[in-house]
């Protein structure tokens, strides 16, 4: 499970990352839900993506879906088209990232309703749960945006 202190060993984060207008700088994450990461977004020829999804909203278990952008479940689908790579569900793209240079990436769209959290996003904004971030910025680690409490899911 990927979790704040818990993170893959060939994961590199961009020193930039753009988040649907959103910047996070210095290799911070995101998004958390309790001490879980369900994205992560890293270093390589083309953008290297870990995504979770929620298998159980009750207990807070997730499950993993893309592994360093592979896919790890039969209904999703991860490929690269035009130095964008996309991830799908079902049909529904739920992730589009581009590589802007060697130290920033950009997270062009998102929709994790299919993966169970109220997310998503495009160019202009990000929405979580009843909330809209537009333009925003951090730097120095950290999380940008932490969801409800500590998980025991480890």
């Amino acid at each position: 499970m990927i979790t704040l202190n818990s993170k893959p060993n060939d994961y590199i984060p961009f020193e930039t990352l753009i988040v649907c207008s959103n910047t996070v700088k210095g290799g911070g994450n995101l998004v958390a839900v309790g001490d879980i990461l369900p994205l992560l977004v890293g270093k390589g020829d083309i953008p290297q993506v870990w995504l979770l999804a929620l298998a159980n909203a009750k207990t807070n278990e997730f499950v993993a879906i893309v592994e360093k952008s592979v896919s790890k479940h039969p209904a999703v689908k991860v490929y690269e088209e035009n130095g964008i790579l996309n991830v799908m569900i079902s049909g529904e793209i739920v992730l589009s990232v581009s590589k802007n240079s060697e130290t920033s990436a950009s997270v062009e769209s998102l929709d994790f309703r299919p993966l169970g959290l109220n997310m998503y996003g495009n160019e202009q904004s990000l929405n979580v749960g009843g909330g809209s971030f537009s333009g925003n910025s951090m730097s120095g680690g950290g999380t940008l945006i932490g969801l409800g409490a500590a998980s025991s899911n480890k």
